[in-house]
């Protein structure tokens, strides 16, 4: 690798190299030949500072590289005083991860001076150098290190819109969600005197990312109504995050105006959190690395000024926390319960939901409920923190429901008060005569205390496909997240719908009570309605030719789903000549403003992709089944899809992605499976469905079909769900 050529300039500084008593500016720029500043660093003496590269300045773009544009040239710093400091250090991360000090002056700081504060126990720079090592693994680790230990102290700076520009970023917090290396950005912004064109994010200074503006946002114009087009001012975009860029990661965005100026209306810093099951994160648990990552960290004194003992206490945290959120490299065990269910004439059962809404968790607690209520002599409770609509659903069924208030459990900081909260929770009439409780969801974690406090046998039920670790990252901090994994040790069984589904939870299965118990759907119910609703008359009410061909993705409309994925193949698979007409449904959009589904809005018109329809969530869902003649699951993780099932009971031709729990319902000699992420291969499933469909070839179908009603029937899958409930509650019956 060639030496580093930057050539640079400070332009802004203050008189004579005295830092005044404030908070000052310090900016110039910075090209190279051959290299891309992606990140610039100052030191008064030994504070670090975080700045901010990449801002135009198209004079020395064009004079180092003959264009102007991205990589652009100019920094700035915002920095505070730091008394006694007499030197000024300026550095610039390149894309190989090389920080290179390109400027070094004696300043004047007033004050005597002042030591830096001591880092803080904390296990963090642990897990964020594996982190690093794992995206960057050519760099050393010592390197990486002290790269993690002057971020973890830098002072650094944001930029909010200034007149006059008003606006603001939402959900962007310092620690952002991130899911399959993705972060959705969303915000407003508007001029009091000009139409602002376009807005354009960078997280990496090469590449730019436009976002979607001119999104409605009506509540804009009546605070704000001298802004130009204010009631038009949202923005969108669904931005691929570098692994390799240092952390915090800085998001910038500039504003185009009428005029053609660029002006920078945000500037927001960040450590990007993952939150699905898949996305570049910890590497798979290695004592190995844990040492080196320990060894590099201890070396660039990471632990000084720490009280003896400290250090051992960190090291353990963290090397917990790796173990229990990284991948797990193999598959956990089949276990099955030997023993055969006694015959109990009656038993209560309390089914805890985390709400009553009309989402896939409630639905599958509903027909269990249905199935158990429907038991002589058994007796069922279902108890939710919030009301909802489902609740009279669940009235139906024979069940008793209670809306009971676990807040004060959810949000209990120490374990005193988690301990006192849930000693009142369990005071509840609720739980006074039932003899096993079933948590439903990971959210519902709190029952399986509440259940082990009252000595009673519980199931936890896992619908999905990430640890809690990733799920409740940006919710809980370390107590609570110990508290949903002693769940899991606690539960008399945890119950999972898929056997792929236990992989992201390996770490927490050691006490041998993992079981997995397939979802059902409902069959009979499917064939009846399919015989009682003719697919020309379905069709001809969506406004459908005959010979249209229609291909459906039904289920919630979210990133987690991949709808953006199947827009992207549909954009491909038009790009060819089509042989007959064809129509894309996509059912499951909420209502109401949503960012994500603005986006896919905005794919379909830029794209000039035809035939695309976006439809609300429906109450008969199965219209859409129907009427359909492929349907496709896009989904970039899927514990065990009901989706995929209905399709196949409606004798539908499948496309899926082979994510978790669906090669366990369907092979591919009952479906085409294509890696999730990957919109070429998805078009190529969906051309050569097509073509099965145009010669009448229904074999995948008729497999499929025949396999899922065989397997995920309610007549054969409720009664091992009503078995595992007979078993666990065995010794308190016997």
């Amino acid at each position: 690798m060639s030496p580093p050529d930057w050539k640079s300039a400070i332009e802004i500084h203050p008189p004579a190299w005295i830092c005044p008593a404030g908070r000052f500016w310090i900016a110039g720029w910075v090209t190279s030949a051959s290299l891309v500043p992606v990140d610039v660093r100052a030191w008064l003496s030994s504070q670090p500072f975080l700045g901010l590269c990449g801002l135009p300045r198209p004079d020395k773009e064009t004079a180092s590289r003959g264009r102007a544009g991205p990589p652009q040239a100019g920094f700035s710093f915002l920095l505070d005083p730091v008394p006694g400091a007499d030197e000024l250090r300026l550095e610039v991360c390149d894309q190989h991860g090389r920080w290179t000090e390109i400027f070094r002056r004696a300043i004047t700081c007033a004050g005597a001076a002042v030591a830096p504060p001591p880092q803080l126990p904390n296990a963090q720079p642990l897990l964020r150098l594996l982190r690093a090592r794992h995206a960057r693994p050519n760099e050393s680790w010592s390197s990486l290190a002290r790269e993690i230990l002057a971020a973890e102290s830098a002072s650094t700076f944001d930029v909010m819109p200034s007149e006059p520009f008003k606006g603001a970023l939402e959900q962007l917090d310092a620690r952002a969600a991130v899911q399959y290396d993705h972060l959705l950005v969303t915000g407003w912004v508007a001029h009091r005197e000009q139409q602002i064109v376009r807005l354009t994010a960078f997280l990496d200074t090469t590449t730019p990312l436009p976002l979607v503006y001119g999104l409605e946002r009506p509540d804009a114009r009546s605070l704000f109504p001298d802004l130009v087009d204010a009631e038009h001012s949202r923005f969108a975009g669904y931005l691929p995050v570098p692994a390799h860029l240092p952390r915090p990661l800085a998001l910038r965005i500039f504003a185009e105006l009428a005029d053609g100026r660029q002006e920078l209306v945000f500037l927001k810093r960040f450590h990007p959190v993952l939150t699905s099951g898949r996305g570049t994160d910890l590497p798979a648990f290695s004592r190995w690395k844990f040492v080196c990552a320990a060894w590099a960290l201890r070396s660039a004194d990471w632990d000084k000024g720490w009280k003896p003992g400290v250090l051992a206490t960190i090291r353990q945290a963290a090397r917990e926390e790796y173990r229990v959120a990284a991948p797990a490299l193999h598959p956990l065990p089949v276990r099955f319960d030997r023993i055969a269910p006694p015959s109990v004439p009656q038993l209560r059962v309390t089914l805890v939901t985390h709400n009553l809404n009309h989402e896939g968790a409630p639905l599958f607690l509903l027909e269990y409920a249905r199935h158990l209520a429907g038991l002589p002599g058994w007796h069922v409770r279902v108890v939710s923190p919030a009301d909802g609509p489902l609740r009279a659903r669940f009235a139906e069924t024979g069940a008793t429901v209670d809306v009971v208030d676990a807040s004060a459990v959810l949000a209990a900081q120490g374990d005193n008060e988690f301990a006192a909260a849930l000693d009142r929770l369990a005071q509840h009439p609720a739980w006074s005569d039932t003899d096993v409780i079933v948590a439903n969801t990971m959210v519902a974690f709190w029952a399986v205390h509440v259940a082990a406090r009252l000595g009673k046998p519980s199931i936890f039920y896992i619908h999905e496909s990430v640890g809690p670790r990733r799920f409740f990252a940006l919710q809980f901090g370390s107590p609570a997240l110990a508290r949903v994994e002693r769940a899991f040790a606690l539960a008399t069984r945890v119950a999972f719908l898929a056997h792929a589904s236990q992989h992201a939870f390996a770490a927490l299965g050691d006490q041998g009570n993992f079981r997995v118990t397939p979802g059902w759907i409902d069959v009979a119910r499917i064939q009846a309605y399919a015989a009682t609703h003719a697919r020309a008359d379905l069709r001809r009410e969506l406004g459908f030719a005959d010979d249209t061909v229609i291909f459906a993705n039904l289920g919630a409309v979210l990133p987690r789903k991949g709808q953006h994925v199947f827009l992207a193949a549909i954009a491909r698979v038009q790009q060819r000549s089509l042989p007959a007409p064809c129509a894309f449904l996509i059912v499951g959009v909420k209502p109401g403003i949503d960012p994500y589904v603005d986006l896919l809005r905005n794919t379909i018109a830029t794209q000039a992709i035809t035939g695309v329809r976006l439809i609300e969530s429906a109450t008969d869902p199965y219209r859409y089944f129907q009427a359909a003649d492929i349907c496709v699951c896009s989904s970039l993780e899927e514990a065990l899809p009901r989706v995929v099932m209905e399709a196949a009971a409606f004798g539908r031709l499948i496309v899926s992605t082979d994510v978790d729990g669906i090669p366990e319902l369907l092979g591919p000699d009952e479906a085409w499976l294509v890696p999730p992420d990957d919109a070429d291969q998805l078009a190529g499933a969906m051309e050569a469905a097509l073509e099965a469909h145009r010669r009448g070839d229904r074999t995948r179908a008729e497999r499929a079909q025949a396999r899922i009603n065989f397997l995920s029937d309610t007549k054969s899958r409720l009664p091992e769900h009503e078995e595992l409930i007979r078993i666990v509650a065995a010794p308190a019956t016997s």
